[in-house]
């Protein structure tokens, strides 16, 4: 199997690691706080006087699963830097294949060639694929 072309290599690395950049600076923004404010993924951290408390934990519910959403894609982009840097990457996890450069360069974080993906998205009943 050939191994990805430099130039397929090089914007590949350049891509994973602006989303991951991007990426944490979105997790810091929602962790961290002014001194005296609460992060914005704290309970009831969207609570005001006179608010709707049943409304602001709605709000801090859908913070922690955009925070398991975001920790779920950075885990796919350390994974696809460490295929890139190990020269793994471009293999199909599930059939060995070579993964066309143009899918790699769509979605980086793709472990799969677009016939498995398709196979097992059909037997598992999901269309969920990369996230990045």
């Amino acid at each position: 199997m050939p191994p990805l072309s430099q130039s397929t290599h090089e914007e590949m690395h350049k891509r994973l690691h602006a989303a991951r950049e991007d990426l944490l600076g979105a997790v810091r923004a929602r962790t961290t706080a002014d001194e005296g404010d609460a992060p914005t993924i704290g309970p009831l951290a969207h609570e005001a006087q006179g608010d709707d408390r049943n409304t602001a934990e709605m709000i801090g519910h859908d913070e922690v699963h955009l925070a398991e959403h975001d920790a779920a894609t950075l885990h796919e982009i350390d994974v696809a830097l460490g295929k890139l840097e190990a020269g793994g990457a471009g293999i199909c996890e599930s059939c060995g294949q070579q993964i066309p450069d143009a899918r790699l360069l769509a979605t980086p974080t793709v472990r799969m060639c677009i016939a498995c993906q398709e196979r097992i998205e059909k037997e598992t009943h999901t269309g969920r694929g990369p996230t990045m």
